[in-house]
């Protein structure tokens, strides 16, 4: 069994330099301790589908399809607008895929981790599926506030995910608090992953695994539902626009 962990790193902006200043040495370290090698896309002149965000399944396809990836390896995925701050606890699951529900109440998939089999080689394929993609990627549906607007033009992988558990769009209720997490929450004709299949293959991390909002840092945001405490971070995702702390890097440089 090998270990990876990925980061697509490939702004053209103040963040890329960011990136390779603090974020590139800290999860380097954070590889070291746990035994995982690093592996860092930042040389991707065309997007898969547009969008940087669908390179990260579409990357982990093609190491598959390579042979690079085998059965039993781990294969784990952050943003590049990420900290991991706690060092102490391997970024891996005993399932097949696991991510956490963030600060903000949305099944995240900033950071997520694969364990390579055969349930989770058909995962990869039915989140980049081509056929799902031109079916629901112009459907219309209808947003947190209320408005019209595609889920999988704003949300891409994420929203490929929803559909295939049937985790409606949002929600005012923390998943965490709802039945099933919100699995099933919003079932149709696409959705993929019986309850069954989704309990037995897929791990819910806490979310000081994916803590996107801190209120003394962030100020108000109306969708902040899920509170942890800023000592116990995990990983710190620094997504919406917030500001990019380098704080949360010293300390395991």
């Amino acid at each position: 069994m090998k270990k990876y962990l990925i980061v697509v790193a490939a702004y053209t902006d103040w963040r890329q330099e960011f990136y390779e200043k603090y974020t590139r040495n800290n999860n380097k370290k954070y590889c070291l301790k746990h035994g995982f090698e690093y592996i860092e896309h930042n040389e991707i002149k065309e997007p898969f589908r547009g969008s940087f965000v669908w390179n990260k399944f579409y990357n982990i396809r093609n190491m598959i399809k390579d042979d690079f990836l085998k059965d039993g390896d781990i294969v784990s995925q952050i943003d590049a607008d990420m900290a991991i701050v706690d060092h102490s606890i391997p970024f891996q699951t005993s399932k097949s895929f696991a991510y956490a529900i963030d600060s903000c109440n949305t099944h995240c998939l900033g950071a997520y981790t694969i364990s390579i089999n055969s349930w989770s080689r058909e995962l990869i394929e039915n989140i980049l599926s081509e056929e799902r993609y031109r079916k629901l990627n112009n459907k219309i549906t209808t947003g947190s506030m209320g408005e019209q607007s595609s889920f999988w033009q704003i949300f891409t992988e994420q929203a490929s995910w929803y559909s295939l558990a049937g985790i409606q769009r949002h929600s005012w209720t923390p998943f965490l608090l709802m039945k099933n997490w919100g699995w099933h929450s919003c079932v149709d004709e696409d959705t993929v992953y019986s309850l069954e299949e989704l309990y037995q293959n897929v791990e819910i991390f806490p979310t000081t695994w994916n803590v996107t909002h801190i209120p003394e840092e962030d100020g108000n945001d109306k969708f902040y539902m899920i509170p942890t405490q800023k000592e116990a971070t995990t990983i710190r995702h620094f997504a919406g626009g917030r500001k990019w702390q380098k704080e949360y890097f010293n300390e395991n440089i």
